[in-house]
């Protein structure tokens, strides 16, 4: 027979376990402490803790940047720009995790770049809404689908579809994205960079 100390013991564990999961897991420092960067933290701590994102996160290391573009190495950092939308908030951090799991597995990246080339010979310079370079629009399809599909996994599709449609660049990756899902869903597949769980 459980006795209710046992109970208590158990829930405590649980409790504590499942804490583990959340923010506090993630070393996340602010660029210059500001209002903004600190409301940023806290609604980027809040979501952590409401979101699994654990099948999209490959570091554990964030910095808040207010006025910085984000980008994922060497460290991952993002902007307070979306202090107002959770969702394309969890966005940006999801896309900038799916960077690093692009440079651990760069072998893989580099056969699904080739497949993408096949689909897409040509791509848009970064003025046509492309990235900054081909290699980086290549990868850029890649990381977009990634992005856009954790997003459905913890927001719904419609939700995603709304955040990466406002996306102010990389226009022409994202409607590619949106109107080629599956198409590129199959490269991702196929090279074993598909770690969502939907």
């Amino acid at each position: 027979m459980i006795k209710p100390l046992q109970i208590f013991i158990a829930l405590s564990l649980f409790a504590s376990n499942a804490a583990l999961a959340g923010s506090s897991d993630f070393d996340i420092r602010l660029g210059r402490g500001s209002e903004r960067e600190q409301a940023a933290a806290k609604q980027l701590r809040r979501l952590l803790d409401t979101h699994d994102v654990s099948p999209f996160t490959f570091t554990y290391s964030v910095v808040i940047r207010e006025g910085d573009v984000p980008h994922s190495h060497p460290r991952l950092t993002i902007n307070t720009i979306h202090l107002e939308d959770d969702a394309s908030a969890l966005s940006v951090f999801i896309h900038e995790q799916f960077h690093w799991l692009g440079a651990a597995m760069e072998a893989n990246t580099n056969a699904a770049i080739e497949d993408l080339k096949a689909t897409y010979p040509n791509v848009p310079n970064y003025r046509s809404g492309g990235a900054r370079d081909e290699y980086s629009t290549y990868v850029h399809l890649l990381v977009g689908l990634q992005e856009y599909r954790a997003t459905a996994s913890l927001f719904g599709q419609s939700e995603a579809k709304r955040v990466i449609a406002r996306k102010p660049h990389y226009r022409w990756i994202y409607r590619q994205v949106l109107e080629n899902e599956a198409a590129i869903a199959a490269i991702v597949r196929k090279h074993s960079l598909d770690v969502n769980p939907a």
